[in-house]
């Protein structure tokens, strides 16, 4: 007789034991969750941190370049250029308003100003023979010949810039220099372009019969080698440094805060911008700038107590703010023959003179993070501070 078949009796898991699995896999959820969203609030704030301060870095290393241009006069190496006192070659305007600025944007800014002859960022050379550069008279020979210079052929000079699109950045209105005398001449009419070669002539400058300074445009003196450099430059050019709101990002109707670079050709009167704006670095939170001719003792711009001045403006925020400070610390440690800036309106040039700058930026959004409170929203800062002695500053042949 066969025997049943025993079967093996099945139990699942009973109503108590699946709460608390649910409960223990709901509670390592959350746990997971929480790390999750620490984790990528973590990753976030160190990204804009990152990014704030590379942008920081970036704005500093541009400064030092451009300072280092400051008050550079090329076309006259031993006679500074006639300037005005109410548009000196070097000055700093404190604290002024920043237009259009919200409530969490920076409200005021400093705004530096400087003078330079601007070298463009190649050096060509006269063609030589491939530019038959040999016409050229001087003005001993001309004088032999008795005879008045001929544009064609003694004002006319064939230059190779080496490239064709350094050949076409040369333009009417600029200098150029040769390098083996120092000679300069003002181009005065539109050049002529032939791949890498340019073809310039050079004439007085606009002012130069006025003012007795730049390029006269009459004959050289003496033979140029055939193969000399020639520097270009444009001459006569103010720089202004200032945070703007501009309207960049689109999720920011406002616009966003930002330091800008502005440049033009100098003018006695007023600053007007000629060329492109630079943005140099946007969601900047503070621009200051301090001078010091002491070694750092003290800083023109900053109180005793290590707070910026308040003063603001040309007149008094320079001239009787930031400049007389500078004043009075000659007055206690400047050389015998340089106890105020006041004889000269380039004493930058004659003076070393220690510049500060306190660039500011900010992360690009608010968040509760970055708040003492942990409950509002804010903008976490980072501020660099470069401080050195640009290289036109004290210069001692002057």
């Amino acid at each position: 007789m066969a025997k049943a078949r025993s079967q093996a009796s099945q139990r699942g898991f009973s109503l108590v034991e699946l709460l608390v699995a649910l409960t223990f896999t709901m509670v390592l959820m959350a746990g997971m969750a929480n790390v999750y969203k620490s984790s990528l609030s973590t990753f976030y704030t160190a990204g804009e941190s990152v990014s704030s301060a590379r942008r920081n870095r970036m704005s500093v290393d541009l400064l030092i370049d451009d300072l280092n241009t400051t008050c550079m006069y090329l076309t006259d190496l031993s006679v500074p250029p006639p300037v005005s006192a109410t548009v000196p070659p070097f000055f700093i305007v404190p604290n002024m308003p920043i237009a259009n600025a919200g409530p969490n944007d920076p409200a005021t800014g400093d705004e530096l100003y400087f003078y330079m002859d601007q070298s463009l960022a190649f050096e060509g050379a006269i063609a030589g023979a491939a530019g038959s550069n040999v016409t050229q008279r001087t003005a001993s020979e001309l004088v032999v010949a008795g005879v008045v210079p001929d544009p064609a052929n003694d004002n006319t000079f064939i230059i190779d810039c080496g490239s064709d699109s350094y050949a076409k950045q040369v333009k009417k209105g600029q200098v150029f220099i040769f390098k083996d005398s120092w000679e300069t001449a003002y181009i005065q009419s539109d050049p002529s372009v032939s791949g890498k070669f340019v073809s310039v002539v050079a004439g007085p400058a606009p002012n130069a019969m006025i003012t007795g300074m730049g390029p006269t445009g009459l004959p050289s003196k003496a033979k140029h080698l055939a193969t000399s450099g020639i520097v270009f430059i444009l001459p006569a050019q103010m720089v202004r440094y200032r945070i703007e709101i501009l309207r960049l990002d689109p999720s920011v109707p406002n616009g966003i805060p930002c330091l800008v670079r502005d440049q033009g050709t100098y003018d006695a009167t007023v600053f007007t911008p000629t060329l492109t704006q630079q943005v140099v670095s946007e969601n900047i939170a503070g621009f200051k700038v301090y001078l010091s001719t002491d070694a750092g003792v003290s800083w023109a711009g900053l109180l005793p107590s290590g707070l910026p001045a308040g003063y603001t403006g040309f007149s008094n925020g320079w001239d009787q703010g930031i400049r007389a400070a500078v004043d009075t610390q000659l007055a206690a440690k400047g050389r015998p023959d340089y106890k105020s800036t006041r004889s000269s309106e380039h004493w930058f040039r004659s003076i070393p003179t220690l510049v500060r700058v306190d660039v500011t930026t900010r992360t690009a959004t608010q968040r509760s993070e970055y708040s003492t409170t942990g409950t509002t929203l804010a903008y976490r800062n980072l501020t660099q501070s470069l401080v050195f002695v640009p290289r036109h500053s004290g210069l001692s042949m002057n």
